[in-house]
């Protein structure tokens, strides 16, 4: 009797250190389940984030390629006012060629004068012919 008595007393402190041992198992266990749900919301929160970087690089890379095709247009307008520019600048070469300086307009000026002088000796001939008639 003796023997299974501390058989039994060997049982129960057996016993008593297992359920120590499966209460440290459970609060363990606890723990790990608190962690996972830190997790779950860690990586529901990442999965979110992630979600909106995309839609923000979709719409980044869609004002991108807007300002690449906006920039095309403006290089073409840039050449066209070039090309007007290279044009208007030989039509003012072309004027600037054609006008006369203050040299040539003295010059016409006094072959006005000339001109208008003999005008007037001409006529005043006529008139004294005409008078001796």
């Amino acid at each position: 009797m003796d023997i299974m008595k501390k058989d039994m007393d060997t049982v129960k402190k057996d016993m008593d250190a297992m359920k120590q041992e499966i209460q440290l198992v459970k609060q363990k266990v606890d723990k790990l389940e608190r962690r996972m749900d830190q997790l779950e919301q860690r990586m529901d929160k990442q999965e979110e984030e992630l979600r909106w970087l995309k839609e923000q690089t979709k719409e980044n890379t869609e004002m991108i390629k807007a300002i690449r095709d906006n920039q095309l247009e403006q290089r073409s307008i840039q050449d066209g006012i070039r090309h007007e520019i290279a044009n208007l600048r030989g039509e003012v070469a072309d004027i600037h060629g054609n006008m006369a300086t203050k040299e040539d307009i003295s010059l016409i000026h006094q072959r006005l004068d000339y001109q208008l002088g003999r005008i007037a000796r001409v006529e005043e001939e006529i008139y004294l012919l005409k008078k001796v008639e």
